[in-house]
Parts: structure tokens; sequence; C-alpha cells
């Protein structure tokens, strides 16, 4: 009868800090090495794009995988970072891109990954297949299929050549993450809570 949701929401760090635009578009992709992140078909993508670049950070799960990636020129591999050397890509970048595979991690079908929330805070828009019903309601970026590369193309390139959906997109992530999609936020929704269940 006492049931709320805490999510895993992050603090804000963009104190004294803001994104870093570039002449090149930038795509992140910050999530292991591995089968089932939908890694082979931004590969096909990316490669196809002037002026893009795929911007790789996590650690290795798949070595044929990793090969092949460094073998594109537009796709560069940082390796594992610390949060404070993510934080700096993704203020680099102009999207982020999470996809999953849901036959295979069903868990996301109703979880929500930190790199999402993340993208807000940063005000970076987002290219997923889940936390479908935040990324509608906050409009913060574009949602694919899995695995459905022309639905993935389309929106990479919507967002590489349209500079005002960027923006857009961004800015409403962050709005959200102010309002809503904050730690402060959820502690208090915790803190609420407690209150009730102590003084029941």
């Amino acid at each position: 009868s006492r049931c709320i949701t805490i999510m895993n929401c992050c603090t804000d760090r963009m104190t004294n800090k803001s994104r870093v635009e570039t002449n090149r578009f930038k795509l992140l992709f910050s999530s292991h090495i591995r089968q089932g992140r939908g890694l082979e078909s931004l590969m096909k993508i990316i490669t196809d794009l002037k002026d893009s670049e795929l911007i790789i950070a996590g650690r290795v799960r798949d070595e044929n995988l990793h090969e092949k990636i460094t073998e594109i020129p537009n796709i560069r591999y940082v390796g594992l970072v610390l949060p404070d050397r993510l934080l700096e890509l993704e203020l680099s970048s102009d999207a982020l891109v999470a996809l999953y595979d849901l036959n295979l991690q069903p868990i996301h079908k109703f979880g929500m990954a930190n790199k999402i929330l993340e993208a807000m805070m940063c005000g970076l828009p987002v290219i997923t297949n889940i936390a479908i019903e935040i990324v509608k309601e906050t409009e913060s970026g574009i949602i694919v299929e899995y695995d459905n590369e022309g639905q993935l193309k389309e929106a990479i390139v919507s967002l590489k050549d349209k500079p005002e959906l960027r923006k857009k997109l961004g800015e409403n992530a962050r709005n959200a993450f102010l309002q809503k999609y904050n730690w402060p936020c959820m502690e208090e929704r915790l803190f609420k809570l407690y209150d009730e269940l102590l003084s029941s």
C-alpha cells in the first residue's frame, strides 16, 4: 500500500560547465562493446556519414567486435573512462545513443539506464529503444526500434543535419532534469515516504 519508485537520477554536475560545440557531428556510445547493443548497425551507418564521428567509451566484452570497430576511421574508442572524463565526452558530443536487444536483456523493458539520465543532465538528446515513456514525455530524444537500421540512420541524420532539432531536444532534456529527474527530487520523495511510514 506504500510503494513509490526512486530512480537512479544523478546530482547536477553542470556547475560552471557548458556544452562544447564543434564542426563535426559527434555521436556518443557509452556502454560495453558487446553483442546486443546495436553496435553492428551503428558501425555500418557511421562509416558512410561525412563529418561525423562515433565515440565509444566502455569495457571491451567482445574482442572480435572491438577489432572491427578499430578498422573504421571515424570511430574513436576511448576505453573505460572515469566519471569526470565521461562528463567531458558528453559535453563535447551532439547526441547519445543507447540501444538494447530486449530479447537478450529483458530487464531494460522496465529498467532505466544511467546514461539516459546523465544525458538529461547534460542537455544531450538521445536515440534509444528503452525508457520510451520518459523520452516521449520529456521530448528529449528519438525513439527507434532495435535492429531497424533505417530508423536508426534516419534518427542520426536528422540530428546531424538539423542543429535546431538537437538544440530543442537538448533543452527539453535539461529542463526535465532540472524539474523532475534529479537526485534532490528523488531524495525528497524518499524522505517523504519515510515520514509517512514512521507516522503511520
